[in-house]
């Protein structure tokens, strides 16, 4: 047996349709009963007894926002999530009025009508961002009379359900900010890594501490050409070439003989280095 039974209201046949195939799809809940407009809607509420309602705003007959105030006020007493295609303020003002616990937009609804049917089930409220941030300033202006800009008038210290309603919306606001501080550091991280690295690189492009594996590092990236040999070497030596980091190798060192890769290197890697005569390159 469903532990969760919700009814769904929605003039449009085709989202109501794809409204219940999410909600009817979750472990535990219930499609108890649809309305096509806000008249049946309440009837049938009256009726069925669902635990959550979800109304369309702008149905025909009633709208949503008129059959919320008969559905929550009147037996069973359900929750009520309001979906709506706009959240101006003066639409937030009246839903909050009405005494609902839930705000989705239809731009949202197949990302957020789960949400708010979890929040709703386990005794919290849930609002589309916009209108979690009415709730805060309005409850911040304590619903002043004397304020030159418009607040959400109904949310007062003290009000129970709006009261919730105003700490489920600091929490997303918290949410959002951790989010966004975090991007910010990692932001400022990755520009101070750059400096650093280019920094690094210019110290050292034409300074007498190079280091050879630097010198290798920055052959690699292009960011150094070797200088032309200085003198000349014994003709009949042999040196590698390591074609990928410019680089020559006399015999005796380390990598004489050796790809960059060393053995994991590519067949086509080891075919391009090779043996060069010294003539021209510092080898003894």
């Amino acid at each position: 047996m469903a532990s969760l039974r919700i009814f769904v209201a929605d003039e449009h046949e085709i989202v109501r349709r794809g409204t219940i195939s999410l909600l009817a799809s979750e472990p535990g809940w219930e499609v108890c009963g649809e309305a096509g407009d806000g008249q049946e809607a309440v009837a049938k509420v009256a009726q069925l007894k669902p635990d959550i309602v979800l109304l369309d705003i702008g149905m025909p007959n009633m709208n949503g926002l008129d059959a919320t105030r008969q559905i929550v006020h009147n037996p069973p007493f359900p929750k009520v999530i309001v979906v709506s295609p706009t959240d101006v303020e003066q639409l937030v003002r009246e839903v909050l009025d009405a005494g609902v616990r839930g705000f989705v937009l239809k731009t949202d609804a197949s990302r957020d009508l789960v949400s708010a049917v979890e929040a709703l089930q386990h005794g919290r409220t849930f609002f589309a961002p916009r209108v979690a941030e009415f709730i805060v300033q309005g409850y911040l202006k304590g619903g002043s009379k004397d304020s030159s800009e418009p607040s959400v008038k109904t949310v007062q210290p003290g009000t129970g359900v709006l009261d919730e309603a105003v700490a489920s919306s600091v929490r997303q606001a918290n949410k959002s900010g951790v989010a966004r501080a975090v991007a910010k550091y990692l932001a400022i991280a990755l520009i101070l890594a750059a400096t650093a690295t280019i920094g690094w690189f210019s110290f050292y492009r034409d300074s007498a501490l190079q280091l050879p594996l630097l010198d290798k590092m920055r052959a690699y990236l292009g960011l150094k050409t070797p200088p032309p040999p200085t003198s000349n070497g014994n003709p009949d030596t042999k040196v590698w070439i390591d074609l990928r980091t410019a680089l020559y190798y006399c015999p005796g060192a380390s990598s004489y003989g050796k790809t960059s890769k060393g053995r994991f290197a590519k067949q086509s890697d080891a075919k391009q280095d090779h043996f060069e005569p010294a003539s021209g390159k510092m080898c003894d």
